[in-house]
Formats: structure tokens, C-alpha cells, sequence
């Protein structure tokens, strides 16, 4: 795709020479050559101007593409799958392991944290007073080991005397085997993985 604008850029050039000259031309390399002889009208070299100039914005436009492609983050489509099971993962696969305790504040009897990777069924953690702390193993396909995946983590909060209270946050995470994530509430008070 990266020769399309050069060649675009060059045969634009070339008709540009030739709308300006108005006469033979001849342009070329050792492996390629191209020669017009004879001259031009006015109505012809105006035309081969207009085409010209529609060819170098061709050009302008398959540079920007390329600049756009080469630019744009190399993210791999993830596969996940949620397993609560803290065996072995498959080699195909990495292990990466989610915690959380129950938050600390008078009253709280249960609390319930949802974290959703990269559009993945939920990694649901469950706590309550009898059992204050939680964890899952989440597996990723390998292909996604150390890229940047986007998390939503959402907690629902209940209080002894029925009060629900919801957060909810987003971010990324590095996708590395063996890596613990904890679920905390940022210094803003918006949950996330740390």
C-alpha cells in the first residue's frame, strides 16, 4: 500500500510538467520511461492540469492513510475465557489473576465486583462478612500477552440496613501470565485494577 502514493505522486508530477510545457516531455528511469512528443493545446494542457492536480490530491491522501495505518496501535482480538478453576492454563493460553476484600466501612455486609475485559463475560467476585476476600483467574489467549486491554469494573456495595451504593470505572490493563490485579477505589473514589 506503500507504493500506491509514490507512484500516484510521480504520474502526477509528470502531468503536471506536461500541462506547463505544453510540449514533449520525457521522463523516466533505467527500468521505466515514458516520452510525449509533439506539442499541446491550451484545452488539452488545461485538462491534463485538472487531472494533475486531482492525482497529487490522491497522492496527499494515500500518504495520510499510510501515516493513519502505521500509526495506529497493533491490538490483537482477545478470547478470553473465565475459569474459577486456579489450575494449570493451557500453553496456548495465560493466567492472569483477580483479588478483592470487602470494603471496609461500618455496616457493609456484602459486596459484589463485576470486572469485564475487553467485552468478555463478567469476572463476578463475592464477598460478605462470613468470607471478606474473593479471587478468579481469568485466561487470555497468548497472542494478547503484554498488550494493553480496556477493563470495566463495577461494585455494588449493600449496607445492613438495605442501602445499596453502585461504583463503576474503566482502564487498561497489561495482559501478563501470572500478574494479580486487585480491585481498589482510586484516590477519586472510582474503582479500578491495580
Amino acid at each position: 500500500m506503500e507504493f500506491f502514493p509514490i507512484v500516484t505522486l510521480v504520474i502526477a508530477t509528470f502531468l503536471l510538467l506536461i500541462g506547463i510545457v505544453g510540449r514533449g516531455a520525457s521522463m523516466g528511469s533505467s527500468q521505466f520511461h515514458i516520452t510525449l512528443e509533439g506539442s499541446i493545446g491550451r484545452l488539452p494542457r488545461a485538462a491534463i492540469l485538472a487531472v494533475s492536480i486531482v492525482t497529487y490530491i490522491l497522492a496527499i491522501f494515500g500518504f495520510i492513510y499510510v501515516a493513519q495505518s502505521k500509526s495506529e496501535p497493533k491490538t490483537t482480538p482477545t478470547t478470553p475465557v473465565t475459569s474459577v478453576s486456579s489450575t494449570d492454563a493451557p500453553s496456548s493460553q495465560i493466567a492472569v489473576n483477580f483479588a478483592s476484600t470487602l470494603f471496609d466501612e461500618e455496616g457493609v455486609v456484602e459486596e459484589r465486583d463485576e470486572i469485564v475485559i475487553a467485552g468478555s463475560d463478567p469476572v463476578v467476585l463475592t464477598m460478605d462478612k462470613d468470607d471478606s476476600s474473593a479471587a478468579d483467574v481469568f485466561y487470555f489467549d497468548k497472542a494478547v500477552s503484554d498488550l494493553a486491554v480496556n477493563y470495566t469494573v463495577r461494585i455494588v456495595i449493600t449496607y445492613s440496613d438495605g442501602t445499596v451504593n453502585e461504583y463503576e470505572g474503566k482502564g487498561e490493563l497489561v495482559a501478563e501470565d501470572g500478574a494479580t490485579f486487585t480491585v481498589v477505589f482510586d484516590r477519586n473514589g472510582v474503582p479500578a485494577l491495580e
